[in-house]
């Protein structure tokens, strides 16, 4: 079935409620308020290619919003892959806000509720594609919507080219109904072919998501194993690789967007624990060079250099001087790299 849906058809005073209905009917109902200063325009043309509606639409300035009761009354469940053909949007589902360029795809679901925001005249094409032909587990599904994809690489290129094709076929429709007799088999195959793709990058965006989560929770255990050996002098980033079955090129991969090489953590570590123990009374009748070899430091000299680099006395100075407190271990901001020794 072809649909056709323009608000130029109507009187002004009905435009509003018209578009709204409109989008419903076509794709899904959402919620839509337009400025007030601006005056209402929206044109849709869709059809439904074996089950996926299938269509593009233009529209002035304004928001849609799928809210928790319309999620409740009418019970879709789908996903809208949506390629911004012109102007510019912000896509807002699961807290994340992403802004939407000319030329990217965004994937919404409809059960759970998003806006879409126009600050300008848009045009987009749109497919909806039920929820039941994907088979990915739903947490594979929450890493990939609310996100743009760029139609200029690998898998989302492909599939802003099928809807593309979609929609073009879908306009020849319009035009010229009687060629547009497809096949069923035809169109099982057409309906096959976007899900596909959909899976496909649904997949490799829940696998890069996971991926992450692995990395993460190995970065933890590293940090944990650093921390609990950091008074064996062996300490170091080959050691820490062999002791979690890992390369130390993996080791330092996973190390690169921390704010240093985990060469320079662990040295970090050693003088902030040498500068504590400078401070305690109950070690006060141990020299330097001891508390500095306890930590994993052997020579004296270097010790030292790096401790007035890091603290701005030798730890001579700082611990004659007392000092209470010192510059914490940098959390976050990059630090000038060098390589590890």
């Amino acid at each position: 079935m072809i649909q056709a849906f323009c608000t130029d058809r109507k009187p002004p005073a009905e435009r509003a409620e018209y578009w709204t209905d409109a989008v419903g009917k076509a794709f899904i109902r959402l919620e839509v308020h337009t400025q007030a200063e601006t005056k209402i325009h929206g044109t849709i043309r869709q059809a439904c290619v074996a089950g996926i509606q299938v269509g593009s639409l233009e529209a002035s300035p304004q928001r849609m919003v799928r809210t928790a009761p319309l999620i409740a009354a009418d019970g879709d469940d789908s996903l809208v892959v949506s390629l911004q053909r012109t102007g510019y949007g912000i896509a807002t589902q699961d807290g994340r806000e992403t802004p939407v360029a000319a030329g990217q795809l965004v994937i919404l679901d409809t059960r759970r509720p998003y806006a879409l925001d126009f600050t300008c005249p848009v045009r987009q094409h749109l497919a909806t594609v039920p929820r039941q032909l994907v088979e990915l587990p739903d947490s594979a599904l929450r890493l990939a919507t609310g996100r743009t994809y760029s139609p200029g690489h690998g898998i989302s290129g492909i599939l802003a080219s099928y809807v593309n094709g979609l929609v073009t076929i879908t306009d020849r429709c319009i035009r010229a109904p009687d060629h547009c007799n497809f096949a069923p088999a035809s169109t099982e195959f057409l309906r096959q072919g976007i899900v596909d793709v959909l899976t496909a990058l649904i997949a490799l965006e829940g696998s890069a998501g996971e991926q992450a989560a692995v990395e993460q929770a190995i970065l933890q255990r590293l940090r944990a194993y650093i921390r609990a050996h950091l008074d064996e002098p062996t300490l170091a980033p080959a050691t820490v690789a062999a002791a979690h079955h890992i390369s130390v090129r993996y080791l330092y991969q996973l190390f690169q967007d921390e704010p240093m090489t985990v060469g320079r953590w662990i040295k970090r570590l050693r003088l902030e624990a040498c500068r504590r123990d400078l401070l305690r009374p109950e070690l006060a009748g141990q020299t330097v060079a001891a508390i500095a070899h306890r930590w994993g430091f052997a020579s004296h000299a270097h010790f030292s250099r790096a401790f007035r680099t890091v603290y701005g006395l030798s730890p001579a100075q700082w611990r004659q001087a007392g000092v209470p407190q010192a510059a914490p271990l940098p959390a976050t901001g990059p630090l000038p790299r060098r390589p590890d020794k």
